[in-house]
């Protein structure tokens, strides 16, 4: 069955109000011709969405934006459901901005969703990744006590020992 419809904001947010997964997917894949800013509301709606597929594939596509969505998605990290959290995680892991790092770490520390925790670790990671100076001196100018920093620490080393490495030196060369 093809799906043809009229790309705009309204009419595709009234047609992801289906039960139809697979439905949703197909319509997720024909946003092509969607204005940006649409599209980004578009997808920002499709992260609180029961289905992961549905969401995960938003958070991806998301990222593509860039850091133009971060403010976006670290108001949802503090208002949405866990399941939103964790797909906003997603995002900005793959946006890698370090203007969302306090974001992501209060999630780290404070949150109780495994799941949303799993995401939040593989965003701290690629984010510390992207730019490792930046994130040192930015993890080191947060108010973190010491527990919370080896906290922090400990995932980075269980993750990628390498960037570990990296950023313990610079964190105590500063």
């Amino acid at each position: 069955m093809k799906i043809k419809f009229k790309q705009d904001k309204d009419t595709i947010l009234k047609l992801l109000k289906t039960a139809n997964i697979k439905r949703k997917l197909r319509i997720l894949d024909k946003m092509n011709s969607v204005n940006e800013k649409d599209s980004i509301k578009i997808l920002l709606k499709i992260l609180e969405d029961y289905s992961w597929t549905l969401r995960e594939k938003a958070a991806y596509k998301l990222a593509e934006y860039g850091k133009k969505v971060v403010p976006r998605l670290k108001k949802l990290i503090n208002r949405g459901y866990w399941f939103s959290r964790a797909a906003a995680c997603i995002t900005l892991g793959e946006i890698g901005d370090i203007k969302s790092l306090d974001s992501i770490i209060h999630l780290l520390l404070f949150d109780d969703n495994p799941t949303v925790t799993r995401e939040a670790s593989t965003a701290l990671v690629k984010i510390a990744r992207q730019d490792p100076l930046r994130f040192s001196r930015k993890l080191k100018h947060m108010s973190l006590d010491e527990l919370e920093m080896l906290k922090i620490f400990i995932i980075l080393e269980t993750n990628d020992t390498e960037i570990y490495s990296v950023i313990k030196e610079f964190t105590q060369n500063e």
